[in-house]
């Protein structure tokens, strides 16, 4: 049996844009731990991203960029103090 993909399963109930927004969100980014839980789910969605039917989408592509560019920021940020 083949695996879900979790992008195309969240695109499907449309729940893909926050899922990601929630990844990055100030509420969830709070200490160490939760910056390392988000980059953890991160990788999961990235994974699943180059199989899914938006494999190609541009903006999904450059989110998950970004979204990995805060997410480290703020690791940093937490790590430094």
């Amino acid at each position: 049996m083949e695996k879900e993909n979790i992008i195309d399963k969240l695109q499907g109930a449309e729940m893909l844009y926050f899922v990601l927004g929630s990844l990055i969100s100030a509420d969830t980014l709070v200490d160490v731990e939760s910056c390392h839980r988000s980059l953890d789910g991160l990788e999961i969605l990235k994974r699943d991203f180059e199989t899914s039917k938006l494999k190609d989408d541009a903006t999904i592509r450059a989110f998950l960029v970004d979204a990995e560019k805060i997410i480290l920021r703020d690791l940093h940020e937490f790590e430094r103090n």
